[in-house]
């Protein structure tokens, strides 16, 4: 017995949920990171306490010399140089490259005054972490109330 199938033109079509889906599958190899000769960012997490701010950027294979942490008013800039190892032999196809090289900035603005002279950075495993105490202004006063 032969079993007949009506034709059917969309079939063969892949539907557009997954074609949305390779297109992401093909384009974001680490959606965390962007590390290209344009513009690199890394992750980080910023915290507000009682004291200040405290910023903590995941920045693998870099030595603390090569980090530069400025500040302006409100705004930390964070930038590092990873230099690029040169490969001596160039034969071959790479299938994954994910060690970076390169420079990156990242730029963080605060919306609390800072102190700008007591701002401490350490390095350590591959984690810099930034205190940022709060200027003066920000910082909350109390206020004594005198009897008339």
């Amino acid at each position: 017995m032969v079993d007949i199938i009506r034709y059917d033109p969309f079939r063969e079509v892949i539907s557009l949920r997954d074609a949305i889906d390779r297109l992401f599958e093909e384009s974001f190899v680490a959606p965390g990171w962007r590390w290209d000769e344009a513009s690199a960012t890394i992750p980080i997490n910023v915290r507000e306490n009682e004291h200040g701010y405290q910023v903590q950027a995941q920045i693998p294979g870099v030595k603390p010399e090569q980090l530069e942490v400025n500040v302006t008013g409100n705004t930390l800039t964070l930038k590092a140089e990873v230099p690029r190892e040169e490969v001596e032999e160039q034969r071959g196809q790479w299938h994954v490259r994910e060690i970076r090289s390169g420079s990156f900035a990242r730029t963080i603005t605060f919306p609390k005054d800072i102190d700008s002279g007591k701002i401490e950075a350490r390095y350590e495993n591959g984690v810099l972490t930034v205190n940022v105490p709060f200027g003066e202004a920000s910082k909350p006063k109390k206020i004594r109330v005198k009897a008339a």
